[in-house]
């Protein structure tokens, strides 16, 4: 059950304001109320209440009673809530246009060679989709001690994205993508061998077992390159990773991570 703060700020999150989100909520836990009710039950200053509704009136998802005193009344919840997802649907499109126009006229000027910080799980799997999902030509990985699919067997949160980023592994293989991975381990090996049928599979064959670091590197077109790390204070897991697709210094963690599938040994299915 979502606690009314949560559900509050939910409805933040979808586009109404707070006043707008207590309001709402107050109007849906009474077939039909007065403003003097209203603000008693949202907690709203009256003098901010009539603002609320107006703007509820406007998004079309309350409907208000011409009497003295006024009454009014919202829709049923699943219909109000599909005209809000529609009405943010819309105003992501209408955004997402605006900044794309404005994204390609500055990936036409020179930029300086830059590296990029990606705080959090859910961004940096974000980016990890992306990248992938860019591939034009070939896709490197290099993982750590750790396996990634280790990490989802104990970390739940990452399940679904292992699940994802191993569905689009085969997507690319059968787009004709070549995927190459460098493991630490003959079992991650077999593993990936498993998943992903077609990819290139290469085990390190100069693993330091004292140096357990939980890290991978992806590169993608020898152009871009996302190294992530694996962060953990107690229970609390966390990831933290560097980007970039300048030139130089792509090139140069390209030359790195081609020697070390060189040096690699080929993985022989058992």
């Amino acid at each position: 059950m979502v606690s009314i703060t949560m559900l509050l700020e939910s409805l933040q999150n979808i586009g109404l304001t707070s006043y707008e989100a207590r309001v709402f909520v107050a109007l849906v836990k009474n077939e039909a109320a007065t403003v003097s009710t209203l603000s008693s039950d949202s907690g709203v200053p009256s003098s901010a209440i009539y603002g609320a509704l107006r703007k509820l009136e406007k998004k079309g998802i309350i409907e208000v009673q011409k009497t003295r005193p006024a009454c009014y009344k919202c829709i049923p919840p699943e219909a109000a809530v599909n005209k809000l997802q529609r009405s943010f649907a819309e105003e992501c499109d209408n955004i997402l246009l605006e900044l794309d126009r404005i994204y390609r006229i500055s990936a036409q000027e020179e930029v300086e060679e830059a590296i990029w910080t990606i705080s959090g799980v859910r961004n940096v799997m974000d980016k990890i989709i992306q990248l992938m999902g860019n591939a034009q030509e070939e896709i490197l990985v290099l993982s750590s001690s750790m396996p990634f699919s280790m990490l989802a067997e104990k970390y739940s949160p990452l399940k679904k994205d292992y699940e994802a980023i191993i569905h689009l592994f085969n997507k690319k293989t059968c787009e004709g993508i070549k995927v190459r991975f460098v493991s630490s381990t003959e079992n991650e090996a077999c593993n990936l061998s498993k998943n992903i049928p077609l990819a290139s599979i290469r085990v390190k064959t100069r693993l330091d077992l004292s140096c357990k670091l939980k890290s991978f590197v992806i590169m993608v077109d020898n152009s871009e390159i996302l190294v992530y790390v694996i962060t953990q204070e107690k229970e609390n897991m966390d990831l933290k990773a560097i980007w970039t697709n300048g030139k130089e210094f792509s090139s140069t963690l390209s030359h790195l991570l081609n020697a070390e599938w060189e040096l690699s040994k080929a993985y022989e299915h058992r």
